[in-house]
């Protein structure tokens, strides 16, 4: 009998990830913050709980998705939260980019109540959660990842173990120090390029058929020339990851000077109103700068 599962946190992300795993038949139990988010979920099958202890309670596995550290905090520990509705034996599996410290910390909580922690963020955005072909870094206690590893399958391609929680946390912040900064890099590129009269598209081109070639650079460049924005990754959360990142080198005594200047020019953007846009939409501050415009 496959085990009752919950899901917490049904935005960009987190509605397709509990998709995937209602579509390989496991019994779901679902909550989010706003209730409408939960719709075609349940009209597909699974049940709405009121908060996210009642939907502990109802699974012997409870994976979240949310936007930072503090909304985890808070639904983990708070008294209707989910350590709190987790029966012995328990495994809370969180799919989310957050500060090592917290991590390691609920791994701490979970354990003194016989239930386990594992964090397991992903790579990868909303297409690959729809098709399960994310990329999983998984933290924690290993008899409860390898509970866990069935339910795990279904939502990405391949998968890293790690001993440790914060192990895994860190990998995916430096996933994303690896995001900002190349974001960064393309949207300078993009801006010198329209200043000095060469071709953007033609641009993209020569990177394609080069060593420098990576995805991110076509479809985000492609998306900049056209002017689109709209969200795959909102810019507010691009700089909140920035931020981890560049706290946790902190933290550990080491020196990333290219974090902290994606996070500079990320700290503009938010100041600029485009926290709610695409992260690629970092572009308009560049542009303003150089009095042109990507297109």
């Amino acid at each position: 009998m496959e085990p009752n599962i919950s899901f917490i946190g049904l935005g960009f992300m987190g509605e397709p990830m509990a998709a995937r795993i209602l579509q390989a038949g496991y019994p779901l139990a679902v909550h989010n913050r706003t209730k409408e988010k939960a719709a075609r979920l349940v009209q597909k099958g699974a049940v709405w709980c009121d908060s996210p202890g009642a939907a502990a309670q109802k699974s012997e596995i409870v994976f979240t998705m949310v936007s930072n550290s503090e909304v985890l905090e808070e639904i983990s520990l708070h008294k209707n939260g989910i350590l709190a509705g987790l029966k012995p034996g328990g495994i809370h599996i969180d799919t989310s980019t957050v500060s090592p410290a917290l991590t390691q910390r609920l791994a701490g909580e979970y354990s003194t109540r016989d239930s386990f922690f594992l964090h397991c963020p992903v790579l990868g955005s909303i297409p690959q959660a729809t098709d399960g072909t994310l990329l999983l870094f998984v933290g924690g206690e290993e008899k409860a990842f390898n509970r866990a590893e069935p339910v795990l399958k279904t939502l990405g391609s391949k998968m890293w173990r790690f001993e440790k929680v914060e192990q895994a946390t860190h990998t995916k912040l430096l996933c994303n120090f690896f995001i900002a900064t190349m974001i960064s890099a393309l949207t300078q590129a993009l801006v010198f390029a329209r200043k000095a009269s060469v071709n953007p598209r033609q641009f993209l081109e020569i990177l394609a058929n080069s060593a420098l070639s990576a995805p991110m650079y076509q479809t985000k460049g492609a998306s900049i020339i056209e002017r689109n924005f709209k969200p795959r990754f909102f810019l507010e959360h691009m700089f909140k990851d920035i931020n981890l990142l560049v706290d946790a080198a902190s933290a550990l005594g080491v020196s990333m000077p290219s974090g902290e200047i994606a996070q500079a020019l990320f700290s503009q953007a938010i100041g600029a109103g485009l926290a709610k846009e695409d992260y690629s939409s970092v572009v308009k501050i560049l542009e303003r700068i150089a009095g042109v415009r990507v297109s």
